[in-house]
Parts: structure tokens; sequence; C-alpha cells
């Protein structure tokens, strides 16, 4: 099943950071609107998708995204980060190549550089190209690409390196020439070069880049109050290759995950699952590990572990230009470490560059919870998920506008602001309309979808105190 905020975007139809394919039979000309939204700010492809948006459905082959995979990684240089995934809609497949702006301007393909003007795919003119050669030439290398100057060959945890070749060749998202050879297959991972190990070698491949980088810790600590304090239940410190710490640091979490039982209506087994979905807080701990500034000896990550909420910090910050309400909607994807992300990619740890925050306040209202907040401070970027009685999560207290909303919409029932104020709301002004849709929001009942003229909101499972729904 296509996600909702996919499905919009196909009907808003091709555009800057869209491109419709209806099939995948001639790969070229996928790959130069992928060279196209590399250099320019990203996009989506969507293969099996007609020019008027209708989902006409792919051929199926069996290998069709490792050959995808395949093609993109050889002709397109430098090596890029992207994502394919293949969904199902009505029996016909759709498949997404999800790419984001590229950090290493210009990508060429065959000798041309092409970019996107409008929802076109043209190749880049003199001037533009002499841009984007003068703008990388001016602009400070990134953390993750600058030299290990400590690091040396004994520090390499080659299990790891060889765990993550086997992945990748499991997986079908990489194909390395001998990934029996460590230093091959980190020179095709473009952390290794003529001048050593790079920063993001050491992260993800030494055995303890703590030693060399402290800010690599992850704090995890369970508190016996929601004031957090100095009363610990559990306290960790986790050091070592990147992937590793995040297994750890997720089964811990998963550890102190309670589980909740009850009866459905009608039914005589009883359904068990966890206080909070698995989903969200692996998405949300694998969003700070690719996003964290890695630079600052001062930065890392911590996950606070509290009775009615989880919260999960990291050291980095949202990209310019891009608040905490953004991401509720479709917004470009900017990696801040994109060879880190692209080894997250290939352990199977990021499926779809720049949704994961879509799919952690759906998953986590479909879970019956209340809206994840997301905090950009000065300090770093927070991402809280509330539990049932979390401060959040308190019942709401329903006017007799809402009320009769909430007795008439099931899950996944979706409605239009300007509905509900002529159906429910006829006696007040369209901005107490609005506040009222937003105040189920923020109580979890419902789902925001879009903006502007095109928002939805859609009903969630969360019940409210005033209603017994099965």
């Amino acid at each position: 099943m296509i996600a909702e905020l996919i499905r919009r975007q196909i009907r808003q139809g091709e555009g800057l950071g869209t491109e419709f394919k209806a099939d995948v039979r001639n790969l070229e000309t996928i790959a130069r609107t992928v060279c196209a939204f590399l250099n320019t700010h990203g996009g989506t492809i969507f293969c099996g998708v007609d020019e008027r948006g209708k989902l006409v459905g792919i051929e199926p082959v069996a290998d069709d995204i490792q050959t995808i995979h395949a093609y993109l990684l050889e002709a397109i240089t430098p090596k890029a980060l992207f994502t394919v995934n293949k969904d199902q809609e009505d029996g016909k497949a759709i498949l997404s190549i999800e790419v984001p702006e590229g950090k290493d301007r210009p990508y060429v393909l065959a000798g041309s550089v092409y970019v996107r003007q409008g929802s076109a795919t043209r190749m880049a003119d003199a001037a533009t190209l002499r841009d984007m050669v003068q703008s990388k030439s001016v602009e400070a290398e990134r953390w993750e690409r600058r030299p290990s100057m400590a690091m040396e060959e004994s520090d390499l945890d080659r299990d790891e390196v060889r765990r993550t070749a086997q992945q990748a060749k499991e997986s079908g998202r990489f194909s390395f020439h001998d990934s029996d050879d460590d230093i091959s297959v980190l020179q095709a991972l473009a952390v290794y070069s003529s001048k050593g190990f790079t920063q993001a070698a050491d992260v993800l491949f030494a055995k303890n880049p703590a030693l060399r980088h402290p800010q690599t810790r992850v704090r995890v600590t369970r508190f016996a109050s929601d004031k957090g304090g100095d009363a610990y239940l559990d306290d960790r410190q986790l050091h070592g290759p990147l992937v590793k710490v995040f297994e750890q640091a997720f089964d811990i979490v998963s550890q102190h995950v309670k589980w909740e039982s009850k009866f459905q209506v009608g039914e005589l087994r009883r359904e068990d699952r966890p206080e909070y979905p698995f989903e969200a807080l692996r998405e949300g701990l694998v969003n700070a590990f690719a996003h964290r500034d890695y630079a600052g000896f001062s930065g890392g990550i911590a996950v606070g572990i509290y009775p009615n909420r989880i919260e999960i910090w990291n050291s980095g910050h949202f990209p310019e230009g891009m608040k905490p309400a953004d991401l509720s909607r479709n917004h470009p994807s900017l990696p801040t470490n994109p060879d880190i992300a692209h080894v997250l990619y290939l352990h199977g740890l990021m499926e779809r560059i720049g949704r994961g925050a879509q799919m952690i306040i759906r998953v986590c209202h479909d879970h019956g919870l209340p809206t994840p907040k997301w905090a950009d401070r000065p300090t770093g970027v927070t991402l809280t998920i509330f539990g049932r009685t979390g401060q959040e999560a308190a019942p709401l207290i329903a006017n007799p506008r809402q009320q009769a909303l909430l007795a008439q919409m099931n899950t996944g029932d979706q409605i239009r602001p300007g509905e509900y104020h002529q159906r429910f709301a006829a006696d007040v002004s369209d901005r107490q309309a609005r506040r009222d849709l937003v105040e189920l929001e923020d109580a979890g009942l419902f789902l925001r979808v879009g903006k502007g003229a095109g928002t939805l909101y859609r009903r969630t499972e969360r019940t409210w105190e005033g209603e017994n729904r099965t």
C-alpha cells in the first residue's frame, strides 16, 4: 500500500522534484533525472506512473531494484546516495527512486552534467557548470570526508567491513568488485583514498572510534521519574563501530519498552503490543545517527527513557530554512552525512531518504499515540515520542462540534477543513473551525496530510474519553 503522502506527491504531478516514468526499460533516461536531482535540489522518480499521474505499474521483474541500483551506481560519478523501494497499489508495482540533494556536485553521467529546470531535465550550460565548480572550490570539506589523522589499519574492525559488504550483497543495494578485500570495499564506499582513512571510516569501521572522537559515544538512560534528575534505573555508555552501537542502543531501548495487553470487543484472543511502536523508535534512532554533528567534541547522542515518554537527542541541527513543522510534509532531503547514511542504507536501516519523520508520525498515530515533537535548539535536535499517559496525551475535552465529527469518522476517514466548517462548524468562524481541527491533531486523533488548499485530516486509531470504539 502506498503511503498517503506519496500518493499526494503523485497527484500533484511532475515538477522540480518529481518525475514520472511509465516503465523501467530505459535506464539511461532514469539516470539523467537522478543526476539532475543530485545537481539541483533532490527529488523522487516514480516508475510505473504515466505522464498524467495514473498508476499503471511496472512489469514484475524479480531483480529490477538490484538492476537499477547497479546501473545508477556505475553510471553516475562521484558515487551518490539514493534509495529504491517498491510499493504495491491495487496489484500494481510502483518503484520510487528517492534522491537527496547531492553534496559532491557536479555529478556526471556519460561525460555530461544534468540539472533540473521546472519539470524538465536539461544538460547544464557552461555558466551553471562554472557556478557548481566554483561553489565546490570555496566550500569547506565536510567532516566525514576529512582524513582521520590518527586512525591506522590496525584500528580497523574487519568483521564490520565484511558484514557491511555481505549485507549490501544480500540486499542487492551495492556491488563490490572485490568484497573480500577490506580496503577495496572501503574505497568503493568513498571512505578510503590515497590520503588514508576518512573520518567516516573511523566512525563506521574502527574498533573504538571514541578513542579519537569521544563525541561518537551514545548514552542510554532510563529515569525513574518524568522529571529526570539523578534517579537512574539504567545508565549505559556505548562505543564502537557505528552500526553496532546503533543495534546495542535499539536493543536497550526495546528492553525497557513495556507491553500492553487488551481484548478487542467480540474477540476471544488477547492482543499484545508494545507501549511504543518499534518502527518509530528505530527510525528516530537512525535519524539521530545519520544527521548528528560529528565535528564537535561536546556532541553525541543521548536517549532518555522516562515513564511517559522517550527522548532522542543528537547534536545536529535542521537544514537552514527548515522548521519542525515541515517534517510532516513532503520536503527536500538534505542528508548531513551522506557517506554515513549510505552505510546505514546498505544495512537496511534507512529505507526512504527524507521520509523518516513522516513515518514516525504515521505509526505513532496508528498506535494511538499523540503526535511526536521535534525541537531544534542551539544544543541540538530532540525528538520526543509520547506514551499514552504522557503530558501531551491528556484526553481531549471535545466541544460539541468535535464530538459530532468524531462520532462519524472511522479510522482512515478523511475530511477537508472547508467540509468540516460546512458540515459540523457552520455556527463559528473559519478560524475557529480550523482551530478545532488543530486541537484534534494535537490530541493525536487526526493526522494532517498536505498543506494549503490540499490539506486533509485523517482519523487515527487513537480513542478519546467520550467514545467506545472497537
